[in-house]
């Protein structure tokens, strides 16, 4: 029935249907804003949906310059790809009334923290701990773009790609998310984590989001197809960057070699903590996806060492802070060659 649905939405923070503003170029029915906002649950009942938040935050990220994306062609001008939902969006907004792209590059401005925090403070709310809860006039901000801009309307004309993204991550997910919640010894009654679907974000990127409340798992639009290790990786390091937060530098003999000899084969952390995090969210991927061989070797390769001798460390019954230190020992002791 759809009152219930509707509730449901309400309760999660998510308006199932949105007013059209004057400022709109073209009239999104409310039907239509009803399927858009309309959430999708695998059989497990994990929740994979769209958002209008998420949807105005990058419409208005993209109108003010944010052009990350697989490089195209690098010369004379670099050019970027962009699936068919954000060219739309990024051609119709670019004749759209200044006022609000004024505004928009004002907020960002005044505000230079990542988009994890973005996303942090509208999918978390106002209370968000944290660098999020620091946003105030966020909200004020989108709603002016709902107002000045044709948001309803682009929403309208990219439904159909954000249900079909939506609907190919439904057979991926629950069988990992099952696994990596065993695997990091997750106790029943944690909220479950949600993914949103955001085709206005770079092709492959993958965000994990802590909303105070639990984690949502922002995914932008597939390269190929939806793969769920990343999504698993990108989840299990947030949890593992919370737990093991400044205990792996100082206690980790090896560490700083395998980390100087990680990042000569183009490993991107700085420290020996993300490094360390970086192992262990990586092994624990591959483990929960029942990743082939040939993906240790890839990992390997570019600097994720030892992930095979780790992976078989998760089948201590210890927490995974328990028995970190000595598992990272054991991975990387004879994985980084000198040179």
């Amino acid at each position: 029935m759809r009152a219930p649905h509707l509730a449901v939405l309400l309760l999660l923070g998510v308006h199932a249907s949105a007013p059209v503003y004057a400022g709109s170029t073209a009239q999104g029915s409310v039907a239509s804003e009803d399927d858009w906002f309309a959430n999708q649950y695998t059989p497990g009942g994990v929740e994979v949906r769209a958002d209008v938040r998420v949807f105005t935050l990058f419409a208005l990220l993209n109108r003010a310059g944010y052009d990350a994306g697989p490089l195209e062609r690098a010369h004379p001008v670099p050019t970027y790809r962009y699936g068919r939902a954000r060219t739309l969006v990024r051609e119709r907004l670019a004749s759209a009334p200044p006022e609000v792209l004024q505004a928009a590059r004002a907020f960002f401005a005044a505000h230079p923290e990542p988009v994890e925090v973005y996303l942090a403070r509208l999918l978390g709310g106002p209370d968000v701990p944290g660098p999020a809860g620091e946003l105030v006039g966020l909200e004020a901000l989108l709603a002016r773009a709902e107002r000045e801009w044709p948001m309803a309307a682009l929403r309208a004309e990219t439904l159909l790609d954000f249900r079909t993204e939506q609907r190919a991550w439904l057979p991926l997910l629950d069988a990992p998310f099952q696994q990596a919640a065993r695997l990091l010894g997750l106790r029943e009654g944690e909220p479950a984590p949600r993914v949103v679907v955001n085709l206005l974000e770079s092709e492959g990127s993958v965000r994990a989001v802590d909303t105070g409340h639990g984690w949502v798992i922002v995914v932008g639009p597939a390269t190929r197809a939806p793969q769920a290790e990343p999504v698993v990786r990108a989840l299990a390091r947030g949890l593992l960057s919370a737990r093991l937060a400044g205990r792996l530098g100082a206690r980790w003999p090896g560490g700083a070699a395998a980390l100087k000899d990680a990042r000569a084969k183009g490993a991107g952390e700085g420290t020996v903590d993300d490094y360390g995090v970086a192992l262990l969210s990586r092994a624990l991927a591959l483990t929960a996806t029942g990743a082939p061989a040939g993906a240790y070797e890839d990992a390997s390769r570019e600097g994720y060492f030892g992930l095979q001798t780790l992976s078989r460390s998760f089948e201590d019954t210890r927490p995974v802070d328990v028995w970190a230190l000595d598992g990272l020992a054991r991975a990387v002791t004879w994985q980084a060659p000198r040179k």
